[in-house]
């Protein structure tokens, strides 16, 4: 028996989100489409890091599979799905990680990230990669507001309905939200996240960068999702990296 574990990027746009769905595309059946075409035979349980929402973009979603005996190296095995899904899922790194490994148990530290474009016109190249915003957001007081989400809360105000996740409570390590150019960034890292938290969370952000008095301890006080903004789009959100103890691949 052998563990392979993948880092992947792929482009939501092509995808209704990881989770297998009947009739519809998702990263988990194109891939398990692509295993089968190159390994001859069905891998059914690929385990992700976590599930992605419809639209949302990784950059390092991580996955692992096992199967009982692998009849190609590794490297064949990477550019051969990647030929598959080209332009939609490329494999970055492959390896051989130990059998007791699992992609989501043994994640500690996952970052995710939203593009904003901050401007009067339009994308026309980032079309379906940034949301677009064309009113001038204040980035200080989005900045003052975010610090506050930092530490052990319980996020249910952030959480959406149908959220699966035992527990509410979850830990935010970090969270910065930097200027380039015309476009903002912000960039959260935590022990997890419940469904649609980082888009919830950054709905929130903007409505206080527009002007809207809301005051991120009163909301997370109030543990109701009426209390927080609205969601952000998908189509802005990246999966930047996933941790592990000894593995880290950005």
């Amino acid at each position: 028996m052998q563990n392979v574990r993948m880092v992947v990027e792929y482009n939501g746009e092509f995808f209704h989100g990881w989770q297998e769905q009947p009739n519809l595309k998702t990263v988990y059946s194109e891939l398990k489409r692509a295993l089968k075409i190159v390994l001859k035979q069905d891998i059914k349980g690929i385990i992700a890091s976590g599930r992605t929402d419809a639209g949302v973009h990784a950059r390092a979603q991580v996955v692992n599979f096992h199967i009982d005996n692998l009849n190609m190296d590794l490297r064949t095995l990477s550019y051969a799905i990647s030929s598959i899904m080209r332009y939609e899922l490329s494999v970055k790194y492959i390896d051989f990680a130990p059998l007791e490994f699992h992609a989501t148990k043994d994640s500690i530290k996952k970052q995710y990230s939203y593009h904003i474009l901050n401007r009067p016109n339009p994308p026309c190249i980032e079309k379906g990669l940034v949301w677009h915003i064309a009113k001038k957001l204040n980035v200080e007081t989005m900045k003052s507001e975010a610090k506050k989400l930092i530490g052990v809360h319980d996020f249910s105000s952030f959480r959406a309905s149908g959220c699966t996740a035992k527990s509410p409570i979850k830990e935010i390590f970090d969270i910065n939200i930097n200027e380039i150019d015309e476009k903002i960034i912000i960039s959260i890292i935590g022990s997890g996240f419940l469904k649609q938290m980082v888009r919830n969370i950054v709905g929130t952000l903007v409505q206080i960068g527009k002007g809207h008095h809301r005051d991120i301890n009163e909301i997370l006080e109030k543990k109701n999702r009426i209390y927080a903004g609205p969601t952000a789009p998908a189509y802005g959100l990246y999966m930047d990296y996933v941790e592990y103890p000894n593995f880290l691949i950005k």
